[in-house]
């Protein structure tokens, strides 16, 4: 129906609505689209466009944009913009108007909706509904025309906002246009326009004085402000108006225009409320035994980080398996939720897994209020480096070194050439969004990962002659031209700002100290099952070792008895802890192992001596093991197998299975030597061998008697199906069919091989 597409403000929209609720009632389509157009035409100048408007109902028409407080924080509402601006380049609309309404916003959103805008073929005009700073200074900047309603502004001090909870505000760091980047890149928009170009430094740096025509619009320290009286200085086209149909009306635009609604915002809130009458330390009370009691059953209970240093360490492992990056997902959530005083992370790690790496840089590290700080101790190579670009603050040890971040496979191989430059791109365009939003140098974090990005640092160097000469601050690492800053480069100073890093700090003592936080340090430590799943994986051989070694114990030993126990029990566990430890994205590897075991009980007991049940069963157990020890993201980086890197991808896989079937040789060999002299294995061995005398093979009486095929005879024990039974009144070893056969029933021979007799049940 197009009543749920239409939107109009003010007053005529309750109009609207109301006789919409009539119209509900009635069926017939046509005469909806024809009301619907006589209630348009009487308002003259309501709105005939939706959010679901289509490509080209913009032709002809002006659209409008909401800019608001959330515009450059929350997620759809980016997704909005994107769209609408998608739409728009697509159409050919009249003119662009942004109806904005902006207290701030984060830098970095505002950067690239900006560097979209502006390329946008049709006018564009920006509407300062009631103010905008911060990021909505800058973004009604990128605007041709700009009008102003009574009593609004551009500039000012920006304001705190709600981020993601009711009281939960935008970190101040994070909204802040000050950082060198966004000043480069307004220098590169408005540098055809000198007065934009002044006022958007203006609003990015709050130290520098804007004059203009000689006009002062900000002194060094105060906000800049223009309001709607200055534009004739300016030079910017524009003037006052009330609402969109007066900025139609004085630009001489069509009256019909679409306005493009911006999404609603949902703010949670608590869920419950306390007196604003209730005093502090009652009201940390009541809060403390709601979280006492909230938790769901069965949940491990943690120790609160409120008000703690919460430190996460990142080890030689910690970036390679997923269990680990579940883990430090899970500790920096926690630390969120409880209103942690820092987050730490302790960087002493070669690299690890781009792809997880890069879920923490966009996700978890960029929706903190908590700050968080990595201290490189003593270095932070590849995934570490990347870690360290996604924190607010970047400490380092004396001696250390941080950098060499070029994406490569979880086995530390070359990715292919036909996919690196794909991944290559997707990572270095993750590491210049974060950069950016973190204030770190963005040409540092493409050095660190690109071997072809360029660039130049020079320091003033006094030589031993006493002559002042500039020098590169620092080289690429010479092996792959990779950047690698150690302690000394990472913390020069050029142009007042360090390079990369904040400060040394000796230990995290001194970290703390020098950053100034406050709360006791604790560290995070993994749980239960993460635990399990690391060791099981290191286990892995062995629990391959004594499952193999059990398995064949087991076919040897009539029954089902202690080997097949331990056997079930080792490769149970190799799948659990390879599934928990991220190896395995479903259980689709234990199938196709089952699987085989099946076909290898078909092979043995059903129809043995066929081979390609035997064959295949082989190949599935085989398969599924390696197959559950490759990380999926080595064997999928393009959807499907690199088939040029296969064999260093199962090398170790393979390695592990070679040792575990020589070691269960070796055990069962052992075993089926001294079983019988062993006290704890001698109880699964047939005593009927030992009270009737042994059984004696048949190849020497065959040679003498011809085959045994046709004699008929008695079970002298269960065959399971192995066993021994009674031919022409001499104990052999047999086997039968597959049935299970008890011990005393009559049997004869179809199949005599050698020393290989195959019985059935008469």
């Amino acid at each position: 129906m197009l009543r749920n597409s239409l939107t109009v403000i003010g007053r005529e929209r309750t109009i609207l609505q109301e006789i919409m609720n009539c119209c509900h009632f009635f069926k017939r389509e046509s005469f909806n689209i024809i009301l619907i157009f006589l209630i348009s035409w009487s308002f003259n100048g309501a709105v005939c466009s939706s959010e679901s408007a289509g490509r080209s109902d913009f032709d002809g028409k002006t659209v409008v944009l909401d800019i608001n407080d959330h515009s450059f924080i929350d997620l759809n509402q980016g997704k909005y913009l994107k769209d609408a601006l998608e739409k728009i380049n697509e159409s050919e609309p009249v003119a662009v108007i942004l109806n904005i309404s902006c207290s701030g916003g984060l830098a970095s959103e505002v950067r690239w909706f900006i560097d979209d805008f502006i390329r946008l073929k049709t006018k564009t005009i920006s509407f300062i509904n009631v103010n905008a700073k911060g990021a909505g200074a800058l973004t009604a900047m990128s605007s041709r025309t700009i009008y102003f309603n009574e009593g609004a502004k551009i500039g000012g001090e920006p304001e705190k906002l709600e981020w993601r909870g009711k009281f939960d505000s935008l970190p101040q760091r994070f909204a802040d246009l000050s950082y060198y980047d966004i000043v480069n890149d307004v220098s590169e928009i408005f540098k055809e326009d000198q007065s934009r170009l002044a006022l958007a430094k203006g609003i990015c740096d709050q130290e520098k004085e804007v004059s203009i025509n000689g006009v002062r619009f900000s002194r060094a320290g105060e906000y800049l402000l223009v309001k709607g009286s200055n534009l004739e200085v300016l030079g910017i086209e524009g003037g006052e108006a009330t609402n969109v149909g007066e900025i139609l009306s004085q630009e001489k635009l069509p009256s019909e225009f679409i306005h493009m609604k911006a999404p609603p915002v949902i703010i949670e809130e608590s869920e419950i409320t306390l007196s604003d009458n209730t005093d502090t330390e009652n009201k940390e009370e009541a809060l403390n035994e709601l979280g006492a009691n909230s938790s769901a059953f069965g949940e491990t209970r943690l120790e609160s980080y409120q008000g703690q240093i919460v430190v996460i360490p990142i080890g030689m492992e910690s970036l390679i398996r997923k269990t680990k990056f579940e883990f430090i997902q899970r500790i920096i959530k926690k630390a969120e939720e409880d209103k942690a005083s820092a987050i730490i992370f302790d960087l002493n790690t070669p690299g690890g897994i781009a792809w997880y790496t890069e879920e923490i840089m966009l996700a978890d590290l960029q929706n903190l209020s908590v700050p968080t700080y990595s201290y490189v101790n003593p270095k932070a190579m590849s995934a570490g480096a990347l870690i360290a670009i996604a924190t607010d603050y970047i400490y380092m040890h004396e001696p250390s070194t941080i950098g060499a971040a070029a994406p490569v496979m979880g086995n530390g191989q070359d990715i292919p050439e036909a996919m690196l430059q794909k991944v290559l791109s997707d990572i270095v365009s993750t590491a210049d969004n974060v950069a950016r939003l973190k204030g770190h140098d963005p040409a540092i974090a493409k050095a660190f990962i690109d071997t072809k990005a360029e660039l130049s640092i020079e320091l003033p160097v006094i030589t031993k002659e006493g002559n002042l000469t500039l020098e590169d601050a620092f080289e690429p690492d010479s092996e792959n031209d990779l950047l690698v800053l150690n302690a000394w480069e990472a913390t020069q100073v050029i142009n007042g700002k360090k390079i990369f890093a904040k400060d040394l700090a000796s230990s995290l003592d001194d970290l703390v100290k020098k950053a100034g936080l406050e709360g006791d340090i604790v560290v995070a430590k993994p749980l239960g099952f993460e635990l399990v799943g690391d060791w099981i994986v290191k286990l892995a051989p062995w629990l391959l070792l004594f499952g193999i070694a059990g398995a064949y114990m087991e076919l040897k030993v009539p029954g089902f008895g202690l080997p097949g126990f331990v056997s079930l029990i080792c490769f149970a566990l190799f799948f659990f802890g390879h599934n928990v430890a991220g190896y395995m994205a479903g259980f689709e590897a234990v199938g196709v192992f089952i699987l085989g075991i099946i076909l290898l009980v078909l092979e043995i007991f059903v129809f043995p001596g066929l081979l390609i049940f035997g064959l295949l069963g082989v190949v599935c157990v085989i398969g599924s093991l390696l197959y559950s020890m490759v990380d999926p993201l080595d064997l999928n980086w393009d959807g499907s197998v690199n088939f040029s890197a296969l064999g260093d991808l199962l090398g170790g896989p393979i390695i592990n299975i070679l040792i575990a079937v020589s070691g269960a040789l070796i055990i069962a060999l052992f075993l089926m030597r001294f079983m019988s002299t062993l006290p704890v294995t001698r109880w699964m061995l047939l005593n009927e061998v030992q009270s009737n005398g042994p059984a004696i093979g048949v190849s020497e009486d065959n040679r003498q008697s011809g085959s045994l095929v046709g004699s008929t005879g008695s079970a002298a024990t269960d065959l399971k199906p192995s066993g021994a039974a009674i031919i022409d009144d001499k104990r052999v070893d047999v086997v039968s069919n597959g049935a299970f056969i008890d011990s005393g029933s009559d049997v004869i021979v179809t199949k005599h091989e050698g020393s290989r007799i195959v019985v059935e049940p008469i």
